[in-house]
This record gives structure tokens, C-alpha cells and sequence, in this order.
């Protein structure tokens, strides 16, 4: 799992800074407005993760769940919530109630 738009966030292809850009136009953006409070913080949190990867790459839910302090359960909540903000491949967008073996692969 990737973050959308990632290149708008950071610009750097060569390094890693300990930041990211929030530009102001997220405050005209409907969809960022409609997003549940806990979502939106989550969000800005994958973002600061993502940062860490020159690509804008998340890591495994298990461990964005640790990293979030969240459970598991929730963090795959928190993914189906944000999935228009999200670059998923069509394998992780199946429900783990369909496959008893189900593993994000993030």
C-alpha cells in the first residue's frame, strides 16, 4: 500500500527529512472535511510514516497497527476508511471475512 499523491506530500527522491508538507488547500478539501476526526489523524500519521520511505511505501498492517498503537482490527478499519487516499493492489482490497488466510500486505 502506497500513499495517493504521494510527490505532493515530499519532493525529496534523494533523502528522507524528518518532515512533510501539509499544504492549506487541505482545508477547501471536502473529502479531508468529511473524514471522521480519528480517520483524519491517522491519515496525517501514515503520511509521516510514509515519509520515512523514499517512496512513499507503508509497511505491513501489523506493524502500522504497532506503530499507531492501534489493533489490528482497527487498523484495517482505519484502511478501509481512508481507501481513497490510499494506492492498494487489488489483493489487499479483499475482505478478511472472504479468506480466512488474509494478510495486508501494505
Amino acid at each position: 500500500m502506497k500513499i495517493k499523491n504521494w510527490t505532493k506530500f515530499q519532493h525529496f527522491k534523494d533523502r528522507r527529512p524528518p518532515w512533510i508538507k501539509l499544504y492549506r488547500d487541505i482545508l477547501d478539501d471536502v473529502k479531508w472535511f468529511e473524514l471522521d476526526a480519528k480517520l483524519a489523524k491517522i491519515l496525517v500519521m501514515l503520511w509521516l510514516i510514509a515519509s520515512e520511505e523514499k517512496d512513499g511505501e507503508l509497511p505491513d498492517c501489523k506493524t502500522l497497527a504497532f506503530r499507531l498503537r492501534l489493533t489490528e482490527k482497527e487498523m484495517n478499519s482505519a484502511i478501509n476508511g481512508l481507501s481513497s487516499w490510499l494506492i492498494q493492489s487489488d489483493c489487499e482490497m479483499i475482505s478478511a471475512r472472504y479468506q480466512s488466510d488474509f494478510k495486508v500486505i501494505l
